[in-house]
């Protein structure tokens, strides 16, 4: 089934969400050591470092595809961004959370370096060519600035960054943080062919919302939208976000500002366990 010719409903994808696969009961550990795992996975970061995320309103804009589809990949994100805790601009706003398909991957990235550099913010360009190097049929990456304690972007005054905030210094929290001002989501539509509208948003929504490298994550890992990709075509996908997937990122938003990453770890774990408890799902 090619791109174009999409035909699942949005709205009809959670209902179908339910499998018949085994319920596997494990141990208390078992689970704690496997959110440790899914966690650690999706959120490469040093440990005095920090995990970033939008602090900013999402706008979903969605290009490469018929109207219809567009329309339904931008109203899903807006749906799970919302979910998560993130405020949504209007319909009308300027996108800066950007979804592409393209029929060749390679050759778009390579067009977009030359044509539009600004589009990979400030890197270097060693840092744009892993971009465009990364294998498989998608890549992400997140524009990124630094905000104080505040939450107000560090400026530069002369060619020094001043940092102007009203708390008080501490080991525990951050003086300054990085925070996503956009990101931006390829997609091979080859790599598109039987699959919906909604696990495509709902894949580019994990890839924008968090930075997350999919190749780091086990196959013993639970069951997570991040691999619909690279499945094989026999093998059975999520077709919409897993509750593994939507308790993460509502771990991430809702975790308190300033904390280095350990700390985040924590807060994004503790959300994970308590959502699977809340909603008794299979844990697999």
């Amino acid at each position: 089934m090619r791109f174009a010719l999409f035909a699942l409903a949005l709205l009809a994808a959670p209902a179908a969400a339910q499998t018949d696969a085994p319920i596997v009961v494990i141990g208390q550990r078992d689970i704690e050591q496997q959110i440790e795992s899914f966690v650690g996975a999706l959120t490469p970061a040093s440990p005095r470092g920090q995990i970033a995320r939008f602090e900013t309103t999402a706008c979903p804009g969605a290009f490469g595809m018929a109207d219809a589809q567009r329309t339904a990949v931008q109203d899903r994100i807006r749906a799970v961004a919302k979910g998560v805790g993130l405020d949504v601009a209007a319909p009308d706003c300027k996108p800066n959370l950007v979804v592409i398909v393209t029929a060749d991957k390679a050759a778009f990235l390579k067009a977009l370096g030359k044509d539009h550099g600004y589009m990979f913010g400030d890197r270097t360009p060693t840092q744009v060519r892993k971009i465009l190097a990364e294998p498989g049929p998608s890549t992400a990456w997140q524009i990124q600035t630094m905000v104080n304690a505040d939450g107000r972007v560090i400026v530069n005054e002369g060619d020094m960054p001043v940092n102007r905030t009203t708390r008080n210094p501490s080991r525990i929290t951050a003086a300054a943080r990085p925070a996503f001002m956009a990101a931006i989501v390829v997609v091979e539509s080859k790599a598109l062919d039987g699959l919906t509208t909604t696990q495509l948003a709902d894949y580019a929504a994990m890839r924008a919302l968090a930075r997350i490298e999919p190749a780091r994550i086990d196959t013993a890992a639970p069951a997570t939208i991040l691999r619909i990709l690279d499945a094989s075509p026999e093998s059975e996908v999520p077709v919409t976000l897993t509750q593994w997937d939507f308790s993460f990122l509502k771990g991430l938003y809702s975790s308190p500002n300033n904390l280095y990453a350990p700390s985040q770890r924590t807060e994004i774990g503790r959300v994970i366990e308590q959502e699977l408890d809340d909603g008794d799902a299979p844990r697999r």
